[in-house]
């Protein structure tokens, strides 16, 4: 549980009656009453001399209204009168680091010490002081114990109205029983809310690793994310870390959780959605500060978190119950575990709303709930529930992806050979032309394809590329070289129709770039393109009638344009795997090398490529006409 309050108490056992009245009740008394208390600080109050007849009757940390704009600064005092021949004594200080000392006749003990807002905690620490030396304890007689308390201008340091602190004096002994019980209950706390803390961070880690090998995946990552933000909440000992740590983490919770429902259920986040992702953000850079320079108070603070936590802890399962219901079953795998984490947070928020409205039904949500010897505040058994019940989800949609990528490997992996088989790289040496293609997928399988016929002594030559990636495209092109394989129709216009009535029939979204080249044994060249690259000669690009792309409209016409290839040239197609090659600075390879690359040989402009960057399938084809001597022999 978050505690805003100095928790102050200091225990003492004594073997001698005080001047108080005390009653010894088995060596232990507690000095509860008898203070004087004054606002403000002066060192002379810490003197044994020093009259404070005209203070305030009041208990050690009674609660009060703070000086407004101002730390919350005072002095408490209590006189003593121990006998003579009384044993060693000491005293137990159980507090809020950095916001208390105490003085015993006049000089300073060793212990607490009071600190900056940012060196104050609020969970107590235990500890034992000696007090019966010559600097201090005369041995008997009247003796003066001083608090000096300072509470920092912030409503996160004041303490709660349940709260109350005790006083009293005793043996050494008794004080390092005390001390040790004190010691044992705080360890028991921290074992059981660090021990969840580092099962969230430890189940975490392994997550946000898998997103970054399951890249399609992005719930593994989200899910870790929110995994770790839980881990933040309700382990911060001092209001610093709370502010500046777990509310932001607090803030995050949601968001990631969010995303991760989105992300699991395979649906994009809708902009209602990014509007409240967006508020959150705005609050953690506007109410956090106000919160900690004292602007806002802390109790309203917690009615405002509770509304912007509202929304995810709410509204999520009934989202995911809704796509449950639409078909999607692993979203109903997510409905009661998206319900535990922000949920525990609110009942914190309403406790504590509870506490500063005086409703006492509201206020019993912050007592801790005891296990053997162990208690826990809501948030930490929602977190192993939530971590408990994610791990099954997780487990399950890890099991259901890895069975689908190995099937798909598998048809991958066939693919890859049908596609290897249809679309080898090619060095053919013709009487009239040479012929070089050379195909580089950027993974199993691609979507750029080329194919090449001599029919009736005319050389057709096909290049393309498939918009899309994987096994979808790579269908497509087995489809196109099937239908190639079976049409010799040798006039560009033509062929080019006929495949694009194919892709409408087949094709569901999506187009394919396309050129067909006929190359007469006279050099003459017909070239017809389908919003395809131009080829080069030499060099220089060919302006071309461009058509529309394959597959998109049923009225495509596709012009044809004529040129000659001189014995000896060479003319280069390729796909824009080549020029769209980008290097680790974000480079293009870019038109104008490409422009002189295209003077070299298919393996060369191919290997260049892929040095400078492959990023897409590369495809290159060269025809280069052979001289009229080496043709006619």
């Amino acid at each position: 549980m978050r505690k805003s309050a100095l928790a102050l108490v200091l225990l003492v056992s004594a073997f001698a009656q005080a001047q108080t009245g005390l009653q010894w009740q088995q060596g232990l008394n507690q000095l509860n009453t008898g203070w004087r208390t004054h606002a403000g600080n002066d060192l002379s109050w810490a003197s044994p001399g020093f009259d404070d007849t005209s203070w305030k009757l009041s208990a050690l940390g009674e609660s009060h209204t703070p000086t407004p704009g101002a730390n919350d600064e005072r002095w408490y005092r209590l006189r003593l009168d121990l006998p003579a021949g009384h044993p060693p004594l000491a005293l137990l200080e159980v507090g809020g680091e950095g916001m208390y000392e105490v003085y015993l006749n006049g000089k300073l003990l060793p212990g607490a010490r009071l600190r900056c807002p940012w060196g104050c905690a609020w969970r107590p620490i235990a500890r034992g002081v000696q007090i019966d030396n010559a600097d201090t304890f005369a041995g008997s007689g009247p003796s003066v114990l001083a608090v000096h308390t300072r509470v920092p201008n912030n409503t996160l340091f004041h303490p709660l109205p349940a709260e109350g602190p005790w006083v009293s004096i005793g043996t050494r002994g008794a004080i390092e029983d005390a001390a040790s019980a004190r010691q044992s209950e705080r360890l028991r706390g921290l074992i059981l809310r660090y021990g969840i803390a580092a099962l969230l961070v430890l189940a975490a880690i392994p997550l946000v690793l898998l997103s970054r090998l399951q890249r399609n995946h992005r719930e593994y990552l989200w899910v870790g994310l929110n995994l770790l933000c839980l881990a933040n909440v309700n382990i911060a000992l001092t209001p610093a870390l709370f502010v500046f740590l777990e509310l932001p983490a607090i803030y995050l919770a949601p968001i990631t959780q969010v995303e991760f429902a989105f992300s699991f259920a395979g649906r994009p986040v809708t902009r209602i959605w990014r509007v409240y992702q967006a508020v959150i953000v705005v609050a953690i850079f506007t109410l956090l500060p106000l919160l900690w320079i004292g602007k806002l108070d802390f109790f309203p603070y917690q009615a405002i978190e509770a509304a912007l936590l509202i929304p995810a802890m709410a509204i999520l399962p009934v989202l995911l119950f809704v796509w449950y219901r639409q078909g999607n079953r692993e979203a109903g795998w997510l409905i009661v575990p998206s319900l535990f984490p922000l949920l525990s947070i609110c009942v914190i928020d309403l406790g504590l709303i509870g506490t500063w409205l005086g409703a006492r039904p509201l206020a019993v949500l912050l007592n801790p709930i005891p296990i053997g010897s162990f208690t826990f505040s809501p948030p930490e058994p929602a977190n192993l529930l939530y971590l408990f019940a994610i791990g099954i989800v997780i487990f399950l949609r890890f099991n259901r992806v890895s069975h689908q990528q190995a099937r798909s490997a598998t048809e991958l992996e066939a693919a890859q050979r049908v596609q290897s088989l249809l679309m080898r790289s090619a060095h053919t040496e013709g009487t009239r032309f040479r012929i070089e293609a050379v195909y580089r997928p950027a993974a199993e399988v691609g979507g750029d394809f080329f194919h090449t016929a001599e029919i009736d002594g005319v050389t057709r030559i096909v290049v393309g590329d498939v918009s899309g990636k994987g096994l979808g495209a790579a269908m497509l092109v087995s489809a196109l070289i099937g239908a190639l394989d079976a049409n010799l129709d040798t006039n560009p216009s033509a062929l080019l129709k006929q495949l694009n009535a194919l892709l409408l029939l087949r094709q569901q979204g999506g187009f394919t770039t396309c050129l067909v080249l006929r190359a007469d044994p006279s050099g003459a060249l017909t070239i017809a393109n389908a919003g395809h690259l131009a080829p080069y000669i030499d060099g220089c690009e060919l302006t071309l009638e461009n058509g529309l792309p394959l597959g998109l409209s049923a009225d495509a016409n596709y012009a044809e344009s004529r040129f000659t290839l001189a014995p000896g040239r060479q003319l280069t197609m390729l796909t824009d795997g080549v020029v769209e090659a980008r290097s680790e600075k974000g480079e293009l390879l870019g038109f104008d090398r490409l422009a002189k690359l295209s003077l070299n040989s298919a393996a060369e402009i191919a290997d260049t490529a892929k040095a400078f960057g492959q990023d897409d399938d590369i495809t290159v084809l060269t025809l280069q006409r052979n001289s009229s001597k080496a043709a006619h022999a």
